[in-house]
């Protein structure tokens, strides 16, 4: 195999590689770090939403139908992604509505043990976020026997989806997936402009080195100027023999004919 082609093997086997690298481990990195962004952004999302209610009901000053109705313009409205469910403390205090109930163990887990929770399905991210009772919430939120709800207890879940195509579409997926691809490529064919001139400036200068050393090192052979030569010397008659075994035959012929001398 001729030098020029073992340098094209090599760095067609390291685009190879790297190729493989960006499949198996960046692409699937990139991907779980866009849903984390696009979880994140969820979270922030929902604590803000709690810390509007909070504000709604500060200034409600105690007035329960202000903050019923608000809570339910809130529902109502189609332009905030937010469901909200009641829990079994608010079910007790007003009746059950079945709506406001939770509509899958998903949503039921996340509730009864006031952790956030995520999951994903076919098409959506969900979220569901504990609202978790306040200093202000005691006031107006208490059982049969007047005993307010305890601090920091769920009062209710609100509930929020997102498209998985939110993932793939959001920007910094648009530079660690689609874009990088085009960096990827830009840099492969920077590779190879550099080795244009490798070949043009090097590799064809030597293999035409070669191929005239080869010419004296087999016309020296036919006229017995030199000393049989060692098999190992005899493998650059070979065919795919490189240029490199050429020129050290040939600055070995040539040593012994300075030595001669």
């Amino acid at each position: 195999m001729s030098l020029a082609a073992k340098v094209w093997v090599l760095v067609t086997g390291v685009l190879f590689l790297a190729a493989l690298a960006i499949k198996l481990y960046f692409l699937p990195t990139a991907e779980k770090f866009s849903r984390l962004t696009v979880e994140e952004q969820m979270h922030r999302d929902m604590v803000a939403f709690e810390q509007i209610i909070g504000v709604v009901v500060t200034a409600a000053q105690g007035d329960k139908e202000y903050v019923r109705r608000a809570l339910y313009a809130i529902s109502a409205d189609k332009t905030i992604p937010i469901e909200l469910r009641r829990s079994e403390f608010l079910h007790r205090q007003f009746g059950r509505l079945k709506d406001k109930e939770p509509r899958n163990k998903f949503e039921a887990l996340a509730l009864t043990t006031g952790n956030p929770q995520f999951r994903t399905t076919e098409n959506f991210i969900e979220y569901a976020y504990p609202l978790k009772a306040q200093g202000i919430c005691m006031g107006c939120h208490v059982d049969n026997l007047g005993k307010p709800i305890g601090l920091g207890e769920p009062v209710g879940l609100a509930v929020r989806r997102v498209p998985l195509r939110s993932v793939t579409e959001s920007r910094i997926a648009y530079f660690t997936l689609d874009l990088f691809w085009q960096n990827f490529a830009l840099v492969s064919a920077s590779v190879l402009l550099v080795l244009l001139p490798i070949w043009l400036f090097i590799f064809r200068p030597v293999r035409a080195l070669a191929a005239e050393s080869e010419q004296i090192l087999k016309a020296a052979d036919d006229s017995a100027e030199i000393d049989p030569v060692t098999e190992f010397e005899m493998s650059s008659h070979r065919k795919e023999a490189d240029e490199l075994r050429t020129l050290q035959r040939f600055m070995r012929y040539a040593k012994r004919r300075f030595e001669t001398k």
